[in-house]
């Protein structure tokens, strides 16, 4: 079934320009935040790499908890419902 458009009303052009103004809109928004997620003190973290690889050849970081772990807290536990 071939679907031809024999007129265009105003509304039906308002309409499109609103999608297409729509998606404009969102790949601005989407091309400006990967830039600034690409530049140095943005939100994201980035590891220095050379420094992690040497620690983890050295072998500082093995068998050792991370800085921010800790058992959870009979509070904590109360917060979570409960022990299991």
């Amino acid at each position: 079934m071939l679907l031809q458009i024999t007129h265009l009303r105003s509304r039906d052009l308002r309409f499109l320009g609103l999608v297409a103004l729509t998606g404009l809109t969102i790949a601005l928004y989407l091309g400006t935040g990967l830039r600034l997620a690409g530049q140095e003190g943005s939100s994201w973290r980035k590891p220095d790499l050379t420094v992690l690889t040497q620690r983890i050849e050295t072998g500082e970081l093995q068998e050792r908890e991370a800085d921010w772990y800790h058992p959870a807290t009979e509070d904590e536990m109360q917060g979570l419902g409960g022990t299991p």
